[in-house]
């Protein structure tokens, strides 16, 4: 009779210690199982260089600069932070774009680096206001009577939009009264050209550096017709009809509502955030544009969006959404047919194909147009909901779906199972370039696996032999390096614990060949290839 135990592998909760596949664990805490073997995961070891600000709850870097160091950018009190690089190509001022901290925000990383750390030192609201009242229009002085007037007069309206120091161009002004005016050609009537009073620029901070505005001539559509500085209060019209620029772009160019969070960067140049039970897409490359027009509305309060593969995952409190389509103005949601409320927005994280959150019944997977319970025969919902679901933030780290909750944390890979961890963490940030998961645990900021090795615990199914059978003499335990900790057990008692001194048979005690249950445990600090136990050494290899 022998026992044979290698291709380690996790836990599965939800199945009876007996039943459980040959290669998975009653307990596998802090292993590291991707091998196959059983390797002690690192703890998460201290960083330096990152922003010293008292409790920290979100982290962002921006890759670029600093010979390569990248800028840190860190936010306290609480903040739940959502931050994305600019998308525009060559983008001069080296934006960043986050939400969660108040209103909207956007900073050059000049601003946002100017002083010392903490950063960001300074941002701007999102978005460029309209001018909140019309301009005035009014004739000059001299202007021919009404019968003197040339048949080439028209009706002519003004509109003002703002613009920022980033070129960024906002909505424009109500419309001013109708005035007559006429191109002042050779030999026309004096008084042709309009005088306009601008609006002021609201206040906040928006950095407005200059006001445009705009014609529009019977009822045509608004052309431009000239740029001043911000502070300017006047601007006389006597620009010819032929004359006349582009068109008004921005007509919908809003500014995001002040409550929406959860930024996002999809495919196509474009963002998308929420707030409430409404979804918002900016303007594709104009990330200061966000038009009322494209917002998508749903039944359920929105939880969390993910950008996958195939689309935006919208987690909410009732069913998950697909919403799908490459440009913001003609996106298309899908309400998928799983009741699976999403319990935490922290644990929503995108896995390439699909994104996992977390729900009342275990990890849902949202992709290709289907949802379902990833977890479905893994965990029962009991022991689900003793790990409080609803504190769960998650990270995607080494093609696993890694998820801290109040009291510890656990790695969950499909087909395979849990393995839990003694780590605990309040928040986090997986940087991309460097390939480092940063943790923020108790004020500081440590990075995950980079400590010393962690004691882990593996332990086997149980073995049903029948009595009589079970007469093992000798095992084997195959490591890296040694000691490692065996344990026997037999019908639920220790029967034996060795600290294994090295790849050589050892002895096992006698007086145990009528028990039926029989568990391994291995335990220590060291990776384990496999471990055997046997009734007569010609058995073991």
């Amino acid at each position: 009779m022998k026992l044979a135990l290698a291709g380690f592998r996790g836990e599965l909760p939800i199945i009876d210690e007996r039943l459980l596949p040959e290669a998975n664990a009653q307990v596998a805490r802090n292993v590291y199982l991707r091998r196959g073997t059983l390797k002690p995961e690192r703890a998460p070891g201290a960083v330096t260089g990152l922003p010293g600000i008292i409790a920290p709850s979100s982290l962002y870097r921006y890759p670029s600069g600093n010979n390569g160091a990248g800028f840190w950018m860190a936010w306290g009190s609480g903040k739940r932070v959502h931050a994305v690089k600019s998308m525009l190509a060559d983008d001069a001022w080296s934006r960043v774009y986050w939400t969660g901290d108040g209103a909207p925000k956007v900073g050059g990383i000049g601003e946002i680096t100017a002083g010392a750390q903490p950063w960001p030192s300074s941002s701007f609201r999102l978005g460029i206001p309209a001018p909140a009242a019309a301009p005035t229009t009014s004739a000059p002085a001299g202007r021919v009577p009404l019968d003197e007037q040339p048949i080439t007069a028209v009706q002519a309206y003004y509109v003002v939009t703002l613009i920022s120091r980033f070129g960024e161009e906002g909505p424009p002004s109500p419309p001013s009264g109708a005035i007559v005016r006429w191109d002042m050609v050779e030999d026309a009537p004096a008084g042709g050209n309009v005088e306009i009073a601008l609006p002021g620029v609201p206040s906040g901070a928006h950095d407005i550096v200059s006001k445009r505005i705009y014609r529009a001539e019977s009822a045509g559509v608004y052309q431009f017709v000239g740029d001043v500085t911000a502070a300017a209060g006047s601007f006389t019209d006597s620009v010819p009809s032929e004359n006349m620029g582009v068109a008004l772009p921005s007509i919908e160019w809003d500014m995001p509502d002040s409550r929406m969070v959860g930024l996002t960067a999809l495919p196509g140049g474009f963002m998308a955030g929420y707030f409430d039970n409404t979804l918002c897409f900016c303007e594709a490359y104009r990330p200061h544009a966000w038009p009322v027009s494209y917002q998508l509305a749903f039944t359920e309060d929105i939880v969390g969006i993910s950008a996958v593969a195939g689309g935006l995952v919208v987690a909410t409190n009732g069913r998950p959404h697909m919403v799908t389509g490459s440009s913001p103005a003609a996106m298309a949601d899908s309400h998928l047919d799983e009741d699976q409320p999403c319990l935490s927005g922290r644990s929503l994280v995108d896995m390439g194909e699909f994104a996992v959150y977390a729900s009342p019944n275990g990890l849902v997977a949202v992709g290709g147009g289907q949802a379902r319970l990833l977890t479905a025969g893994m965990i029962g919902k009991d022991q689900w909901l003793a790990l409080q679901p609803e504190t769960i933030h998650g990270y995607r780290y080494d093609g696993r779906y890694l998820a801290f909750y109040q009291g510890g944390c656990f790695t969950f890979t499909p087909g395979e199972g849990f393995e839990f961890f003694d780590i605990g963490a309040e928040s986090g940030y997986y940087d991309l370039a460097d390939d480092t998961l940063y943790l923020i645990q108790g004020g500081s900021i440590t990075a995950w696996g980079k400590g010393q090795p962690m004691t882990l615990r593996w332990r086997s199914k149980v073995h049903e032999i029948p009595p009589g059978a079970a007469g093992f003499t000798c095992g084997k335990l195959i490591a890296r390096e040694y000691p490692a900790t065996l344990r026997l057990f037999a019908d639920g008692a220790k029967v034996f614990e060795l600290a294994v001194p090295d790849a050589r048979l050892f002895r096992l005690p006698a007086g145990y060949t009528l028990s039926r249950d029989w568990e391994i445990e291995i335990e220590g600090e060291t990776e384990v290839l496999s471990v055997q136990i046997a009734s007569s050494p010609s058995e073991i290899v």
